[in-house]
């Protein structure tokens, strides 16, 4: 019988330890003009302009796996939150086009926001990785690298 309750005990830790959410990615330092690459649930602190920019995730992914032809390639989904200082966090959702490399590109494109201004800077999409590289395999949310930059509007 204690053998029993002992199995059961272990496997029950086994799986509660299976269950604990992925260790956070830390906190970095970026620097105004500089590009710089969030993970989900990351954060970024400009300190020179005393703004953070936390990665909430990729909602969406619509873009056109490299493996395959399509008659168009959708955008992908960034959700952002931004903060100055003490201020109260703003929610920011974008959505860019990007290239096989996953670079966005430079020009704006209509219906599409790609950037948006807080607190007087731009935030902008640069790049999102990994590119979808066929329909079967589903890109995980923790796979998911967003490179932003913010300057002076």
């Amino acid at each position: 019988m204690k053998t029993r309750i002992l199995d059961i005990f272990i496997l029950l830790t086994i799986i509660l330890t299976a269950c604990q959410p992925a260790t956070p990615l830390p906190t970095m330092t970026a620097e105004k003009d500089i590009e710089f690459t969030l993970g989900q649930d990351q954060t970024a602190t400009l300190a020179d302009i005393g703004m953070t920019i936390h990665l909430i995730g990729v909602g969406g992914d619509q873009r056109c796996p490299s493996g395959m032809e399509c008659a168009m390639s959708g955008p992908v989904s960034v959700s952002l939150s931004a903060q100055m200082s003490s201020g109260v966090p703003t929610n920011i959702d974008l959505q860019t086009f990007t290239s096989n490399n996953g670079r966005a590109p430079d020009m704006e494109f209509e219906g599409i926001k790609d950037r948006a201004v807080f607190e007087g800077y731009i935030i902008r999409v640069v790049s999102v990785l990994p590119y979808p590289d066929n329909l079967s395999k589903k890109i995980k949310d923790s796979e998911y690298r967003v490179t932003l930059t913010v300057s002076k509007k």
